[in-house]
């Protein structure tokens, strides 16, 4: 997760450097044009959603021409490679710092080893997802590891909740759910009163639970490795009224919504049709809510979460990053006009937006029912309503290999910032070998066999514990300084030849080096008090990858005559090895730290775009 942090920091920067170096002044002006560009059609877009008639087809026009007009001004100003090129970095900044936050944070959600269930029961809807069920075989699978399942029948009605009650009854120790959130919420509500683990597979549509607790939704299968190999969670359940609910609980605009008989055959039309009155408040209930001392009078639309969504995008309604903090999360929309909707952007700021967290919520109405969406089902409750959290009520199992939630976690610069700077560099070091398990011999080379199968998605590899670790980030911070020299004294007609620009990398590298050096010597020494000659030669040693990374691009400055290559082709060679070697340094560290497949992929990409500024800076300097 350190990596990342960096990666994150380096992108970051790497987007602000490519706007400034390349855009000068006039980025300032791209970034306010592109923020009101992204005003304007959000205005837009409620405009549409809030009138009928001429006003909505005018809006619609406007929200189409809003971003059109602001690509059009980056092509005119030939500046839109430098606009994707920035958002592009700046896209792999987030992502890479949420990923660290994200490992980061998963300790915070601590799990046990899950015991095998000896008799799991599990529920299964055929229709959920489009037919994922039968699409993964997901029945035979189960049975084939032990467990009941019932297939629900699409022609009438079951009570799940009573099929599970009746399973526990019988002696299940485990009951789970291949369905959507709803299904999902009336099992766990089962699981959570007889005490029993409850197991997630992530079968129906859109798997909002499943997401949130890191589960593979591309194939549900892998949840059911939870049998074998489980990590239980104690996570949250909410509650409104009676009835239980893992994700939430909406009132207002998208409750009225989805309770029109309309709205299963034509979800797009039916909302158009009902969101005008309901916007404007001609229709629908007048609504209040009360959380935690604090009030909101008559909010279009309201959403109690099952612990609070993350602030990843404007409106906060994205991901949860955690399930067990004990809290309900309060969003509440309430705009009136074309600019509120535009400030809604603004997130927390904005005062069309009100986000709370409370243990207990109220919401009253002026009608004596109110309709409530629980995970997206539509009941009647009478007001007014009161939800509630009951924090480590229900007992999860899921997989121990699985993706995680990282789009849940909001991107906290800060917290990013402390993991890239409160670490040594680890990529290359030895992990230290975990404790031997009692139990003998027998154990210990099982231990060693599970040890040496490389997981799932990931590419790794072995060294010799008699090889010096080797510093993969110092290799890429040393060669990206040697393409920084090569760019800045190599340009045609400067005042260094060849053999003078060789020297210099190789000066560079070694004064960076010492520098290095000085700066860890420093640190220790402040800690520790005073120095040994083994920690002397092994800070030099350490750090000699930043004078190795300049041998190679200065080798190639020596060999470019032999190849028949003028001054110029030789700089340009030379550079060449250099990204060549931030590259190949930034995948090998990636690899040998055990990194995803996905991950490795990203570090060389970003460092592929890292070369191509730095290219471009040449190319620049050589006109």
């Amino acid at each position: 997760m350190h990596a990342k942090a960096r990666l994150a920091l380096l992108a970051g920067t790497a987007a602000l450097v490519v706007m400034l170096v390349f855009a000068g002044l006039r980025g300032i002006v791209l970034v306010a044009v592109g923020v009101a560009g992204v005003a304007v059609t959000a205005a837009a877009v409620w405009l549409f959603l809030a009138h009928r008639g001429p006003i909505r087809w005018a809006a619609l026009v406007l929200a189409v021409a809003s971003p059109v007009a602001v690509i059009v001004s980056y092509v005119r100003a030939e500046l839109l490679w430098v606009v994707l090129c920035a958002v592009a970095l700046w896209g792999l900044a987030v992502a890479a710092g949420r990923s660290a936050l994200a490992d980061e944070g998963r300790s915070r959600m601590p799990g046990r080893p899950a015991p095998r269930p000896r008799q799991p029961f599990l529920i299964m809807n055929p229709r959920s997802g489009g037919g994922k069920v039968g699409a993964f075989r997901l029945r035979e699978k189960a049975e084939a590891l032990g467990a009941e399942v019932v297939l629900l029948d699409p022609d009438r009605h079951e009570d799940v909740a009573e099929l599970a009650r009746r399973a526990v009854d019988r002696g299940a120790d485990l009951v789970g759910v291949a369905g959507g959130d709803g299904t999902q919420a009336l099992v766990a509500a089962v699981a959570a009163e007889r005490g029993v683990p409850f197991l997630v597979i992530s079968a129906g549509t859109r798997n909002h639970f499943a997401m949130d607790l890191g589960l593979d939704r591309r194939d549900p299968s892998t949840c059911l490795d939870a049998l074998t190999d489980g990590v239980e969670l104690r996570v949250d359940l909410g509650r409104v009224g009676d009835r239980a609910f893992v994700n939430n609980a909406s009132f207002g605009t998208y409750a009225e919504v989805v309770q029109s008989p309309a709205y299963r055959d034509d979800k797009i039309r039916t909302t158009l049709s009902l969101l005008p009155d309901l916007l404007a408040r001609h229709t629908g209930p007048r609504l209040t809510v009360r959380a935690g001392g604090a009030a909101v009078d008559a909010p279009q639309a309201v959403l109690v979460s099952n612990n609070p969504y993350g602030t990843g995008d404007p409106a906060g309604l994205g991901r949860r990053s955690r399930l067990d903090t004990g809290v309900l999360g309060v969003l509440a929309i309430k705009v009136n006009n074309a600019a509120q909707a535009a400030g809604i952007l603004r997130g927390a700021r904005s005062t069309g937006l009100t986000s709370l967290t409370a243990r207990e919520v109220e919401v009253d109405s002026d009608a004596p029912q109110v309709r409530v969406g629980i995970d997206g089902e539509s009941i009647m409750l009478p007001a007014p309503v009161r939800c509630r959290v009951e924090p480590g009520a229900l007992r999860v199992v899921v997989p121990r290999r699985r993706p995680g939630n990282r789009a849940g976690v909001p991107m906290d610069w800060a917290g990013v910032r402390r993991l890239a700077l409160t670490v040594g560099r680890a990529a290359g070091r030895r992990r230290p070998e975990p404790p031997a398990a009692p139990g003998g011999a027998a154990r210990t080379a099982a231990g060693a066999a599970g040890a040496a199968a490389p997981h799932r998605g990931h590419w790794h590899w072995h060294r010799s514990p008699d090889r010096a670790p080797v510093d993969y980030m110092g290799a890429v911070y040393g060669s990206m300084l040697a393409a920084s020299v090569i760019v800045g004294a190599g340009v045609p007609g400067g005042p260094y030849p060849r053999g003078e620009l060789a020297g210099l990398l190789l000066c560079t590298g070694l004064v960076f080096w010492i520098a290095h050096v000085y700066a860890h010597l420093f640190g220790i020494s402040l800690a520790n008090g005073h120095l040994t000659w083994r920690e002397f030669r092994t800070v030099c040693r350490d750090e000699r990858s930043i004078l190795e990374a300049a041998v190679p691009p200065a080798v190639a400055l020596g060999l470019g005559p032999l190849f028949g290559l003028d001054v110029k082709g030789t700089v340009w060679l030379a550079l060449g090895v250099a990204l060549c070697g931030q590259i190949g340094w930034a995948v090998a560290g990636s690899v040998r730290a055990g990194a995803p497949r996905r991950l490795v992929a990203v570090s060389a990409l970003f460092n592929l775009l890292l070369g191509a500024v730095i290219v471009a800076a040449k190319s620049a300097l050589s006109h």
